[in-house]
């Protein structure tokens, strides 16, 4: 089990900061609040009671990074994974964390 981790974590490609952020996003329908717990510059994790499946697209407002801008960054993502927690969720394109 331990090396499975492992491997996982040596595929990814960009490098997750833990957070603790307050973000909205949105369905097609309607918008939710949550709060970022780790993020990386190809997508985020949410912790939410809201229950998204997996495949489902959503627009998430990504806090400002007072280093790079003053305002939320909206950017698109399908959810990948969920738990009871929240959800994981990889960006359609890379943003600057």
């Amino acid at each position: 089990m331990q090396s499975t981790v492992l491997q996982m974590k040596n595929l990814r490609k960009y490098s997750r900061k833990t957070c603790s952020e307050s973000t909205f996003f949105a369905t097609q329908t309607m918008v939710f609040e949550g709060l970022i717990t780790n993020i990386s510059a190809r997508g985020v994790f949410i912790e939410s009671l809201l229950s998204l499946q997996v495949g489902q697209m959503i627009m998430v407002a990504i806090p400002p990074n007072p280093q790079h801008k003053d305002t939320d960054t909206k950017v698109q993502g399908m959810v990948v994974w969920a738990n009871e927690d929240g959800f994981g969720v990889e960006f359609n394109e890379v943003i600057k964390i």
